[in-house]
């Protein structure tokens, strides 16, 4: 299979990976044929890029750490949690959580088990993305960025639940925002910034005063925006005394905020995002906590198609997690455009006169310089 984004998407051809809803439902299951109908569909939804069966990338499979059915559940587990904040703000009574705690201990559960299962996926997790502009699936890929974090750390079982379910519940406090500011499609003005910043407080309030929550997961909610220089919010707290597994999860937001589209901007590619996170390190966030992120993240990640300095595109096929910006490509187009009769593959480790100049489908990403600003 092969990513490609929606404006690429063409009546024929089949879907190569699941699409879910914003719920966690499926709305387009593997092999499904696209019509223009379908496509209109998946653009009305906000998703940019999919994955498409390809005969000459037949045998490159994209695979998730953890199992679709894992995702589900844990975005079950947010959605129902969502409902009930605010049934209760619409009815202006006490948020009432019953059972959150048992919801989401379920969840991480399961998360952990599949990454422990997926020794191998867990080297580079090439691909977490659902490709939805979703605030469950946002939170569900911040989860699982933090516990792989949190295990290269050697974090204990009961150290990963608690930084999981600090992961997947940090942005719960903005379901207490105004209902006008999550749904505005453009970027929000210095006044809707400073209302938003309240989400952390909201959501470390929100979730002290549930019996089956571990305070320092509801830490995380509070500080996963508080930076070591003192320029986060909302306490404005400096280095050590910002709580590890909330450096943890402010890195992961980041990463997955800005290589997911806005309705702004489009996504970054994953090694300006990263570049970015690199930048960072001392002054915003710890170094060793960064280099332990990168050891996950594939920049060039299996199934986007790539520009060699030749011309030649072709597809990312392998990853050596210790050569992650040396991939193997399989060639599709040569360097005229023309396509190839017959696929052939370059290990870019051992053809060191070969690089990758970008991606072939730039659209999907933003050249923009980052800044703090895009980061958030």
């Amino acid at each position: 299979m092969r990513l490609v984004s929606i404006k690429q998407a063409r009546p024929g051809m089949k879907v190569g990976r699941t699409i879910f809803t914003e719920d966690g439902k499926t709305l387009l299951g593997v092999g499904v044929t696209l019509t223009e109908r379908l496509i209109q569909g998946l653009t009305r939804s906000g998703i940019d890029s999919l994955y498409i069966e390809d005969e000459r990338t037949e045998d490159i499979v994209v695979e998730d750490v953890i199992r679709p059915e894992t995702r589900q559940t844990a975005v079950e587990a947010i959605v129902k949690t969502v409902k009930q904040i605010t049934n209760s703000n619409k009815l202006a009574r006490k948020v009432s959580l019953n059972e959150m705690g048992l919801l989401f201990q379920q969840a991480c559960n399961s998360i952990l088990d599949d990454m422990m299962g997926n020794q191998q996926l867990l080297l580079h997790l090439t691909s977490i993305s659902t490709h939805s502009p979703s605030l469950y699936h946002h939170s569900v890929n911040v989860a699982v960025l933090a516990a792989a974090v949190g295990m290269s750390l050697g974090y204990s079982r009961s150290q990963l639940m608690e930084l999981s379910i600090g992961a997947m519940l940090h942005d719960i406090g903005k379901v207490q925002l105004p209902p006008e500011l999550l749904q505005k499609q453009e970027r929000w003005n210095e006044e809707e910034q400073e209302i938003a910043k309240q989400h952390t407080m909201l959501g470390f309030n929100l979730l002290r005063k549930q019996h089956d929550i571990s305070l320092l997961s509801a830490h995380v909610c509070l500080q996963h925006h508080e930076r070591l220089d003192g320029s986060g919010y909302p306490q404005g707290l400096k280095g050590k005394n910002i709580h590890e597994y909330a450096q943890i999860v402010g890195i992961c937001d980041v990463y997955d905020s800005l290589t997911s589209p806005r309705p702004w901007r489009k996504r970054y590619m994953p090694q300006d995002a990263l570049e970015y996170l690199f930048g960072a390190g001392g002054h915003l966030f710890e170094h060793h906590l960064i280099k332990a992120f990168s050891k996950h993240i594939a920049v060039f990640p299996i199934g986007s198609s790539v520009v060699l300095n030749t011309g030649e595109v072709g597809v990312v096929c392998r990853v050596d997690p210790d050569y992650c910006h040396r991939p193997t490509v399989r060639v599709l187009k040569d360097g005229r455009g023309n396509d190839v009769r017959v696929p052939y593959e370059l290990d870019l480790k051992s053809q060191i006169n070969l690089f990758i100049v970008g991606f072939e489908d730039e659209e999907l990403f933003s050249l923009e310089g980052l800044t703090q600003n895009s980061a958030n």
